[in-house]
């Protein structure tokens, strides 16, 4: 049997735990909702960094979205 305390606080820690998720699945949704809207701009490209082996759909949307695709007027934009 587990204290009162002891119990309480696993309770509170299973409950951050929960919201934790909760929020994960928040997160995750915006990024393929994102992906899906800019993959019908240009599907080929989102779809080849998808298909590449060890990129995930969050390291893919970074990419497409942040550094492969984007424009850039000089190395200096390129660099920051």
């Amino acid at each position: 049997m587990l204290s009162k305390r002891l119990r309480a606080e696993i309770c509170r820690e299973l409950d951050r735990l929960e919201l934790l998720l909760t929020q994960i699945k928040a997160v995750e949704a915006e990024r393929d909702a994102l992906m899906s809207r800019e993959s019908t701009s240009a599907p080929a490209r989102a779809a080849a960094l998808l298909k590449i082996r060890g990129i995930g759909p969050e390291f893919a949307t970074i990419l497409y979205s942040e550094g492969l695709f984007g424009h850039f007027d000089n190395r200096r934009q390129v660099a920051a």
